[in-house]
């Protein structure tokens, strides 16, 4: 997992970097002061409550940078996310399907920073909520229908990269619904 990890973060970064050496039409400081993005990403999804098995993960984040800090600055904002999971088993010749729903509404945190690249963002953050996971299955021998909440914890890092003033591309990794998700963010200026 460690290897995969490494492998990830240096293409998404590597990735990231070439792209904004080829054309700098983003904002100068998309994540400077006063900015905000909501944002959208699926991923392979964390699992929690005994969940096993590869499952799909979404995630809606929103953050907006209030704060001057340093050269960057920080961002406060929240986010929900949700992951799915179904596993196949066989007892004694007979098979049986395991269902797994998580549901998190977090609250974040998150330092940005721009490398002075026009267009580019990187941050990295932590964040706190709750969490709601539900557990069926079809199985005589088990409990049918489960449920949990609890906090969720949550710890982060990623980067955008904005082609324009309002679009732009997003990776971000962590223990966050989702090892690492990909998609878009929207910039909202005020």
């Amino acid at each position: 997992m460690k290897t995969t990890t490494a492998i990830l973060f240096y293409l998404i970064f590597s990735g990231i970097l070439s792209v904004s050496t080829l054309g700098a039409n983003g904002p100068k400081d998309p994540g400077g002061v006063g900015n905000g993005a909501i944002g959208f990403g699926i991923g392979p999804g964390l699992g929690f409550y005994g969940s096993t098995g590869v499952g799909p993960a979404f995630l809606v984040h929103y953050d907006q940078s209030l704060w001057q800090a340093g050269p960057g600055c920080l961002s406060l904002g929240g986010q929900i996310g949700t992951s799915f999971f179904s596993n196949s088993y066989d007892i004694s010749g007979t098979g049986y399907k395991a269902h797994w729903i998580n549901f998190g509404f977090i609250g974040r945190c998150a330092y940005h920073y721009g490398w002075k690249v026009p267009g580019l963002d990187t941050y990295g953050g932590f964040g706190a909520g709750s969490r709601i996971s539900l557990y069926s299955d079809n199985n005589d021998l088990t409990d049918k229908k489960g449920l949990e909440i609890g906090f969720q914890p949550t710890a982060f890092f990623g980067a955008t990269y904005y082609f324009n003033d309002v679009v732009g591309v997003n990776a971000e990794m962590g223990e966050n619904f989702a090892f690492f998700s990909f998609g878009l963010n929207f910039r909202i200026v005020r």
